[in-house]
């Protein structure tokens, strides 16, 4: 079957849906690096989420989701098949102030989440206008920061897998630090979640957004593209103190350095190649493991995955 066959074929499925081939993703992520897709689809309905993946089952077409592009790594040989980036339509937010919940798309900037959520009166939350993204991807990955983790506050995730979509109790999925099950297995999608959060006056939610903006600007680069941290924590360590004492804050290959400011970061000095930045990562890894036997794992996606790496995520 021809790339012109399934192409065609894509078009006449998406009723909503806005589809470009050939796209350059170093556009869509925020590390500015990778190749282009074979075609990424602005997803707009749930209808078109099935009709695409039925699709992508019939012509044996790989399928990834990149969400907001923070936290992602995209190779320079790019991503075959088909590339899916939530749109408008997954960007919804019902507030239920007296039962304090919240049900949020997953294509919700975590920021206007916080804030929406917020001029209810509702809070809790609010570390995560320290993490730019989405709040799919706050789920899948567990995201947290500032003592918070997304876990803890959630009730429901509404998920679709095997050409199914349903809502689940997060309790079926297997949350631990910067992971869940639902990030380990490709087959899944989230789509949304429902939240319970604690009823706060709005000026103390303010306060805090206020505290962890400021501690971002403070602690993390802003002057070149990044995708936020690279490496997870170790248990009882921080990543980024780890790589500093090995030496390596300000260390450049190509394109891509160690941040100056948060060595957990890496950043994009103007013209890195995604083979920049793994080399780097692999430099960190050698290095740090060479001085103090600590293996770091990343918290960074990397798209595509290596067959290694699909059997790690499947285990």
């Amino acid at each position: 079957m021809s790339a012109a066959d399934w192409r065609d074929a894509l078009r006449a499925r998406l009723q909503d849906s806005a589809v470009t081939f050939d796209a350059p993703l170093r556009r869509a992520v925020t590390l500015r690096v990778g190749g282009p897709a074979d075609a990424l689809i602005e997803l707009e309905s749930e209808r078109d989420l099935l009709a695409l993946l039925a699709l992508a089952e019939e012509r044996a077409l790989p399928v990834h989701v990149l969400g907001r592009g923070s936290n992602v790594l995209v190779r320079d040989e790019g991503l075959r098949g088909l590339v899916l980036r939530l749109g408008l339509a997954f960007r919804t937010l019902r507030i239920e102030p007296d039962a304090q919940r919240a049900e949020a798309g997953a294509g919700l900037a975590n920021a206007s989440f916080v804030e929406q959520c917020r001029e209810r009166g509702l809070g809790g939350m609010e570390y995560l206008v320290a993490i730019p993204g989405s709040i799919g991807g706050a789920i899948a990955m567990n995201a947290g920061a500032h003592d918070g983790e997304t876990a803890a506050f959630l009730e429901t995730v509404r998920v679709c897998e095997g050409g199914a979509i349903r809502t689940q109790a997060a309790g079926d999925f297997a949350f631990g630090y910067r992971h869940s099950s639902l990030r380990a297995n490709e087959g899944r999608l989230v789509l949304g979640g429902t939240f319970r959060l604690e009823a706060l006056p709005a000026a103390e939610i303010r306060s805090r957004c206020e505290r962890f903006t400021l501690w971002r600007r403070e602690h993390q680069p802003r002057d070149f593209p990044n995708c936020g941290s690279v490496f997870k924590n170790p248990p009882g360590d921080y990543a980024a103190r780890l790589i500093d004492v090995a030496g390596l804050k300000g260390r450049r290959l190509g394109g891509a350095q160690v941040s100056e400011k948060h060595a957990n970061f890496i950043v994009n000095r103007g013209d890195a190649s995604a083979a920049d930045v793994l080399a780097l990562v692999d430099v960190i890894r050698e290095t740090v493991h060479s001085r103090t036997g600590i293996s770091l794992e990343l918290e960074m996606q990397v798209f595509p995955l290596s067959t290694r790496e699909r059997q790690a995520a499947a285990s």
